[in-house]
């Protein structure tokens, strides 16, 4: 996966912009940029873990790579939002520009608005005052109830010394079949991947799903649940009203997560957990 630039650059001229020291001896001329778990040929990534890393990749490091070509820098992820930052905001990235496709059985209603390049599949019903922002993709039979928005950018700031940078989402939502979203519910945009929603979701109204979350067929997340970035959500487990999962965590299959839960730890699969801190109170 490669979100392409509207024209090549030197990232070398990049980092001298940004203020940055350049730590390489050759300049790198890229033209996408890519999540490392899903390198494209020719994009810039980054890597701030001792992991292996695709065979001549571009990266910005702090680590020694035999096989990858590598900017050194001692803040990867913070360089890495910098680059990113200044390429949206001065070269741009081509992106869901097309026109959308909506299919003649959708149902939609009044003042929705609907960006470029998404896809609303058959049978779809969007009511009122929807936003759809660009690149989304919802399958058939699904629902987007009133006042939802589906596709913004997440939440993604880094603060460097007195600055406050955005870190631009460059993903996309996508909606499975026989999903329904509820009133006011905001689903974030992927950061370098896509925010996913499997076929059979239901999300009750008032619920907050960040970037790059995944929820699996079959689960339901209930009135004013908060789901954080790069969470994952087991098939048919069930969000109850008001919890909150920090980020990064697990859910699995058939896990009931209780009223009110914080969640700080994964939950294993077919367990019952509540409390804040939510623990385990039994595995069915």
């Amino acid at each position: 996966m490669g979100y392409k630039l509207k024209s090549k650059v030197s990232i070398k001229a990049v980092f001298e912009k940004l203020d940055i020291a350049w730590k390489s001896e050759k300049d790198y001329l890229i033209e996408s940029i890519s999540p490392l778990n899903n390198y494209l040929e020719g994009s810039l990534a980054f890597c701030n873990k001792n992991i292996e890393v695709p065979n001549n990749s571009i990266l910005i490091s702090n680590q020694v790579l035999d096989n990858a070509q590598v900017i050194f820098s001692e803040n990867p992820r913070t360089h890495f939002v910098q680059v990113l930052a200044w390429l949206n905001e001065n070269i741009g990235f081509d992106l869901y520009n097309e026109e959308s496709i909506i299919d003649p059985t959708a149902v939609i209603g009044a003042n929705v608005v609907i960006e470029s390049g998404c896809y609303i599949g058959k049978n779809v019903v969007i009511e009122p005052n929807v936003v759809i922002h660009k690149g989304t993709i919802i399958g058939d039979n699904s629902r987007i109830r009133s006042c939802a928005s589906i596709g913004s950018d997440g939440f993604g700031f880094e603060r460097i010394g007195n600055d406050i940078v955005r870190f631009p989402h460059l993903g996309r939502v996508r909606i499975g079949q026989n999903v329904e979203v509820g009133s006011c519910v905001a689903i974030a945009r992927g950061t370098l991947s896509d925010t996913v929603i499997h076929d059979q979701v239901k999300i009750d109204n008032l619920v907050h799903i960040a970037h790059n979350v995944i929820i699996h067929d079959g689960a339901f997340v209930i009135a004013c649940a908060e789901v954080s970035g790069s969470v994952e959500i087991g098939k048919n487990a069930w969000i109850a009203p008001n919890a909150s999962i920090n980020q990064k965590l697990k859910i699995g299959d058939n896990a009931l997560v209780g009223l009110g839960a914080v969640v700080t730890k994964n939950v294993e699969f077919d367990s019952i957990v509540a409390g804040n801190p939510a623990k385990k109170l039994v595995k069915r």
